[in-house]
């Protein structure tokens, strides 16, 4: 006990000289800008919505105007995903753990399209396909592969978009 008080006595002026204080000559604005927002930090990627938004380096716009993007989405016990390749759409078994993931076989509808949609599907089933783990990077996911620790980024989306 007769080290508490000045234990709590040190502790409370160190506290005040952490304290923050205007920098001279700041604007009033200045010091009370809000900070920035920050992505909550995923904790599971169950019930999670994603558009690609890069793939191997280069932008994952879709080829051919009026193609849906390449999306995917984990069902709320995270034990499957389902969405959209680029011209077709997939499902597959997933495994989460921690910051490991993979998809079993990717189960695929066999439409036809563009031969430069099509290519994006492909780059993108053999990303999925290679997946061993997952990192958020502010608001993105990102899937890393053997060969690349920045696979594929995707950026979240709202169901029904």
């Amino acid at each position: 006990m007769k080290f508490l008080v000045p234990l709590l006595l040190v502790l409370t002026i160190a506290g005040a000289g952490c304290a923050s204080r205007p920098v001279a000559g700041a604007s009033a604005a200045a010091v009370a800008a809000p900070a920035p927002k920050v992505a909550p930090v995923l904790k599971t990627l169950a019930g999670t919505c994603w558009q690609l938004v890069e793939l191997n380096g280069s932008s994952a716009e879709p080829a051919v105007a009026g193609w849906p993007a390449q999306t995917i989405e984990f069902e709320a016990n995270a034990a499957r995903a389902n969405g959209h390749a680029g011209v077709n759409r997939f499902g597959a078994r997933c495994d989460v753990d921690g910051g490991n993931l993979s998809f079993g076989p990717l189960a695929m509808t066999r439409r036809a399209g563009p031969s430069a949609q099509m290519e994006i599907e492909r780059r993108y089933t053999v990303v999925l396909s290679a997946v061993i783990g997952w990192r958020q990077e502010g608001a993105n996911l990102v899937f890393v592969t053997p060969a690349s620790v920045r696979a594929a980024v995707l950026a979240p989306l709202v169901k029904g978009e």
